[in-house]
């Protein structure tokens, strides 16, 4: 399990605690059906950024989920963005 899932999970258990503390049967409920959720599949998209921050290449790409930029930090358009933009302009559908 990865960090962001645990910190995810406890915030919403003890968010649902705090609304459920008026109640202690309640609270102890809601802590018995916590108990029953299991972690998360992990997400395709951000194991593409695992992977980058796992490579030690020094050329390596990140293409995460994010604005691509230069070494000089200006955006970068990938050219089959460029090419979708081109196909889709004067479509009646946007």
């Amino acid at each position: 399990m990865r960090v962001e899932e645990i910190r995810s999970s406890f915030v919403m258990w003890r968010y649902m605690m705090r609304r459920c503390s008026s109640s202690s049967t309640s609270a102890r409920k809601l802590g018995l059906w916590w108990d029953r959720v299991g972690p998360a599949t992990k997400d395709p998209i951000t194991g593409v950024t695992e992977s980058f921050l796992a490579d030690s290449s020094p050329n390596k790409i990140n293409l995460g989920v994010g604005a691509y930029r230069d070494d000089e930090g200006r955006p970068v358009v990938l050219r089959c963005v460029r090419e979708a933009e081109a196909n889709i302009a004067g479509s009646e559908f946007l």
